[in-house]
């Protein structure tokens, strides 16, 4: 990385080069998840806000580069409460050890598969190494995992916030908030009524139908017509509609993505293996903490008889974000 890039502030990367994306998109781990959680569990009973969070993200500096998205926002977290004395440094520290000390389990020496015979089925039966090699993999949580766990864990002795309450998040990220985006969809190709109100007001439109989104943000949603395509993008950080579609995907939120679609986004469209001939527009759509958007693909042939649910089965949530089409 060089001094150029660095100079860039971390939220101004709109047009700046930059590299090929890598469109793949990693599952989360769970202490990603925890500290995403975390955050919005916090954010929504204003224990802080976003505009703090974003500007302590900012204040990071040249560290900003050199840690990853979820790590990021711990930190800011952990800064903000530093200073609006929520906990003191020492507090944090003797939680953090505690929650460390909860993970120092002991090492058992796996058994000696000569020393076990025994019967099974009414046969003599014998054992190899990997029937007793351990099952877990990967590196083990972060270190910013523990600050995560410390942080909650005063919030909950405080009363601020319960385990519930995070939990919950958790639960809704993984199964409930993925799927509302595909269901609009669904609908508004299943109902031109709705699609004309979805198109009209988004965010009233999909309360109308029970679907409380749970934020202060306006929903424009844009359709994909045979003369302009639409994609989305959050040159900023990462403003996306999380309790629409779920979380943002990580290339979402990569530099690459941020600062090249702005620019050129046929080139980003074909990485995704999406052409958009000369011939048809292109309007890239700049999400902020105020607005975000949905795109409407277009309804792919030979669904007339489907039924609304057997339509949100063909929605991928790329489409949603125009990166990608319906073949």
């Amino acid at each position: 990385m060089d001094n150029n890039y660095l100079k860039m502030g971390p939220h101004d990367v709109g047009g700046e080069e930059s590299l090929p994306i890598d469109t793949t998109d990693s599952d989360m781990t769970h202490w990603e998840k925890y500290a995403n959680a975390l955050r919005i569990v916090v954010s929504s009973k204003r224990i802080i806000t976003l505009d703090e969070l974003r500007y302590f993200t900012e204040a990071l500096g040249d560290k900003y580069f050199q840690i990853g998205y979820f790590e990021r926002n711990c930190l800011s977290l952990h800064n903000i409460c530093i200073q609006k004395g929520i906990y003191d440094q020492e507090l944090f520290q003797k939680i953090k050890s505690k929650k460390i000390s909860e993970f120092d389990v002991p090492i058992v020496d796996l058994p000696d598969v000569g020393s076990i015979n025994h019967i099974h089925d009414g046969k003599p039966h014998s054992h190899n190494v990997l029937d007793f090699q351990e099952d877990e993999s990967g590196d083990g949580p972060p270190d910013y995992y523990f600050d995560t766990l410390a942080i909650a864990q005063i919030f909950i002795d405080q009363g601020l916030i319960t385990n519930d309450d995070i939990t919950l998040k958790i639960e809704q990220f993984d199964n409930v908030f993925p799927n509302r985006g595909k269901a609009v969809v669904a609908k508004a190709w299943h109902n031109n009524l709705f699609k004309e109100a979805l198109l009209k007001d988004a965010k009233k439109a999909i309360s109308d139908i029970g679907m409380e989104l749970e934020t202060f943000a306006d929903i424009i949603c844009m359709p994909q017509t045979n003369t302009v395509h639409h994609i989305v993008v959050c040159t900023l950080c990462s403003c996306y509609p999380r309790t629409l579609l779920g979380m943002p995907p990580s290339w979402y939120k990569s530099r690459s993505y941020r600062s090249r679609v702005v620019h050129e986004p046929r080139e980003v469209l074909a990485e995704f293996g999406t052409i958009v001939p000369e011939s048809k527009e292109i309007k890239v759509h700049d999400s902020n903490a105020d607005m975000r958007y949905l795109i409407l693909p277009p309804r792919p042939s030979n669904t007339e008889d489907l039924s609304e649910i057997e339509l949100s089965k063909l929605v991928a949530r790329d489409y949603l974000v125009g990166v990608r089409l319906p073949k």
